[in-house]
């Protein structure tokens, strides 16, 4: 079975290429537009990883994390967040992001990390390394 990737951003663009990129490496992944849709979809999906963009309009990314440490508490699904600014690792370490990638993403070094996170939480690993 095909592992499941949630990704929410308000980007059209970058909601089609990150889900054609992964659906072509054989995750089943399916997509939302703003944070509150992606904590719907967290609830009856129950996806394997999150891809998280960071500014949306309804709910942003860091408003998500809280309401996803909120519904699923200190064992949430492993985020990765995408950002145009640079600086912000450590917020991103701090809200519990597994990884951050600067758009726009190095699609190799994002499916390693894709690969490396879903790898780690199948063999019961956790990974708090961002990059």
């Amino acid at each position: 079975m095909a592992q499941k990737i949630l990704i929410i951003d308000d980007e059209r663009v970058n909601l089609s290429l990150v889900k054609f990129t992964l659906a072509e490496k054989g995750y089943a992944v399916s997509q939302a537009v703003d944070g509150e849709e992606g904590i719907a979809k967290v609830q009856s999906e129950s996806p394997d990883l999150i891809i998280l963009d960071v500014q949306m309009p309804r709910m942003n990314g860091y408003e998500f994390m809280g309401a996803l440490k909120s519904l699923q508490g200190a064992q949430i699904t492993p985020v990765i967040m995408l950002t145009a600014n640079e600086t912000m690792e450590g917020m991103f370490k701090l809200e519990g992001a597994r990884a951050y990638f600067v758009k726009p993403v190095n699609m190799a070094a994002f499916l390693s990390k894709v690969k490396e996170i879903l790898s780690a939480e199948k063999s019961g690993q956790t990974s708090a390394n961002l990059g």
